[in-house]
């Protein structure tokens, strides 16, 4: 019975090494461009993130802010799952307070784009 549990132990301990190996070799590498658009966008979705938390509703930060998510995301080059992604975080920062911001978020998906294969750089 000590050894059962011994070995369940140690198996159990191997099987949770090996998925964390896998988990990080899996993960694809980007290329310059994409690594540099995703660090943009970060910054954008921060100013969104910034400007709904310290101003009043539908103010001209929220705004400008968000104005330039959607130009930078719209131009530069990313896959067009990336680019859903950085919506929804976008989306999240805007903490509910510009709802013709949401609105505008929402139409710059790029849904038929990921449903027939356009993928970009990944």
């Amino acid at each position: 019975m000590r050894y059962a549990g011994l070995a369940l132990l140690v198996l159990a301990l191997a099987a949770c090494g090996g998925s964390a190996k896998q988990a990080s070799q899996a993960r694809p590498k980007l290329c310059p461009q994409t690594k540099h658009a995703l660090a943009v966008l970060s910054a954008d979705v921060a100013a969104i993130r910034k400007a709904s938390l310290t101003t009043r509703e539908d103010s001209p930060q929220i705004n400008k802010a968000t104005d330039r998510f959607i130009a930078d995301v719209s131009t530069l080059p990313i896959g067009n799952l990336k680019r859903n992604r950085m919506i929804d975080h976008a989306m999240g920062a805007l903490h509910g307070q510009c709802e013709s911001c949401f609105q505008a978020l929402e139409a710059g998906r790029p849904i038929p784009s990921i449903h027939y294969g356009s993928k970009g750089c990944t």
